[in-house]
């Protein structure tokens, strides 16, 4: 053979020999990192600071409500909104402006659940006072509970529970239901 073949034969014997030593060589293992575990469970909430959220029907503005703090349960799609501040707007340009406490919407149903020294006061001068208040979005009414009371024009209508629609014009009171006109219970 020759000496070409040889030195061929040589270089394939070492370039192989290098390819086992490289596969079979110790090498330190790189650090191991903690696995993480794997949660079958959904994100968690989600919170807001200072945001408003607003619901419009054919491009016109239903209500909006504003919050401190808006938190969002990914996994029952509730908001929970803290120092909760509602307007309801009126086809007529009117409007319905409420405060509470606490508030849950319904991101499916766009009901509202409101708690907590409800105050609401509509463009006529209406004023409602609740302990709670429910907004039934499909009825665009709203319904008290807990003792609610509604002051027009000096007349405060008190009682257990309230029905209405959301500019106070039409509402219904009952359970101990009183009048007082001018400081005289009718």
């Amino acid at each position: 053979m020759k000496k070409t073949t040889y030195l061929a034969i040589a270089g394939v014997v070492l370039f192989l020999a290098a390819g086992v030593w490289y596969f079979v060589k110790d090498e330190p293992l790189p650090p191991q990192v903690p696995a993480v575990e794997k949660k079958d469970s959904l994100p968690a909430n989600v919170t807001f600071s200072g945001s408003s959220i607003v619901e419009e029907r054919d491009g016109k503005r239903l209500w909006e409500l504003s919050a401190e703090n808006i938190e969002v349960d990914a996994a029952t799609k509730q908001v929970t909104l803290h120092n909760l501040k509602g307007v309801f707007y009126q086809p007529s340009g009117g409007k319905l402006e409420m405060a509470a406490l606490t508030g849950t919407l319904d991101a499916t149903t766009k009901d509202i659940m409101m708690d907590g020294k409800i105050v609401a006061t509509a463009s006529d001068g209406a004023r409602l006072e609740a302990a709670q208040l429910r907004y039934n979005s499909q009825q665009s009414r709203i319904f008290g509970s807990g003792g609610v009371s509604v002051t027009q024009q000096g007349t405060v209508l008190s009682g257990d529970n309230l029905e209405s629609d959301t500019t106070l014009t039409k509402f219904k009171i009952t359970g101990n239901a009183k009048v007082l006109r001018g400081g005289k219970s009718q």
